[in-house]
């Protein structure tokens, strides 16, 4: 099967809060015979300092329930399955101040 068809056929188990935390997930998955991947997107490419997003963990939906306890347990957390929503308000945010940021110099440099 191709790699494409693959993806496609994933489904989320979680957000991790950064690459770092995604790798871990991701190894303590493989670790109980999970295959997952991280599922970056625009914010791998432009990354301003550090992870904005987040990153989505992709498994196989027969692995889903499982998974979901493995990282559970890991995280101490009942719900490891939120949605980003918060992530979605801050790169809004992020963006919006990195506009207002270029428009400053911008404006300082026309000045000298």
């Amino acid at each position: 099967m191709a790699e494409s068809s693959k993806k496609k056929d994933l489904i989320r188990v979680c957000y991790a809060p950064d690459g770092r935390s995604a790798e871990q997930m991701i190894a303590v998955l493989e670790q109980y015979g999970i295959h997952a991947v991280r599922h970056g997107g625009v914010k791998d490419i432009y990354r301003i300092g550090g992870d904005i997003v987040g990153e989505e963990i992709m498994v196989d939906p027969a692995d889903l329930p499982a998974a979901k306890d493995i990282l559970q347990q890991m995280t101490g957390d009942d719900t490891p399955t939120a949605e980003a929503s918060d992530s979605v308000a801050r790169t809004v945010l992020s963006l919006g101040a990195a506009v207002i940021l270029f428009i400053i110099l911008i404006l300082i440099r026309g000045l000298f």
